[in-house]
């Protein structure tokens, strides 16, 4: 098997394409694109050309302060549903399967109102833990990194400051972490 590098990625990440690999446990393809199904290690075994996702079983605790990686999966005028995916410790990122929220109004909602859509890929704060964690996007390095066009699903590209989808040719606005579209883990 090979190992050249540790590749980190998250569920919706394309990790390669049919041609060059068959999709393993974890993984799916998907226009001849394989796509990783849950969050963790790339490995890729080069004798039988299949390539598959490792996860981590580490039991995780988590504390105020600690960034984290999810997939918003609900909104409503109340709240932001996140299905958070990863953890990071110093330079790692630690696979994990969460769930975590974001409170809207109230005296947590501390900047300016919320740009964000369900299946948004973001980078968030804990700010409370609890029985599920409550994050925060507001913030320098946080917000949305990687999205998708709410018309034809096509990924969004950063232009100008704002998000652009090539097909539709029409923006969307969202919170955008400054490394939008250009984080490798």
């Amino acid at each position: 098997m090979s190992a050249e590098e540790d590749i980190y990625v998250l569920p919706g990440d394309s990790i390669g394409f049919a041609e060059e690999y068959v999709p393993g446990r974890n993984v799916a393809e998907i226009g001849g694109e394989l796509i990783a199904l849950v969050p963790g290690n790339v490995v890729k075994n080069d004798s039988k050309f299949l390539m598959f996702i490792e996860g981590s079983k580490k039991k995780l605790k988590f504390f105020n302060g600690d960034i984290v990686y999810g997939q918003i999966t609900k909104t409503d005028q109340r709240q932001i549903i996140i299905s958070i995916a990863g953890l990071q410790k110093g330079h790692e990122i630690v696979s994990c399967n969460v769930e975590g929220y974001i409170r809207l109004g109230g005296r947590r909602d501390d900047g300016p109102p919320l740009a964000v859509r369900t299946g948004d890929l973001i980078r968030g704060k804990v700010i409370r833990v609890g029985q599920n964690l409550e994050l925060t996007i507001h913030g320098t390095n946080l917000g949305v990194l990687k999205t998708r066009c709410a018309r034809c699903r096509n990924v969004m590209a950063l232009v100008n400051s704002e998000l652009y989808c090539e097909n539709c040719q029409r923006t969307e606005s969202r919170k955008i972490a400054p490394d939008y579209g250009n984080l490798r883990i």
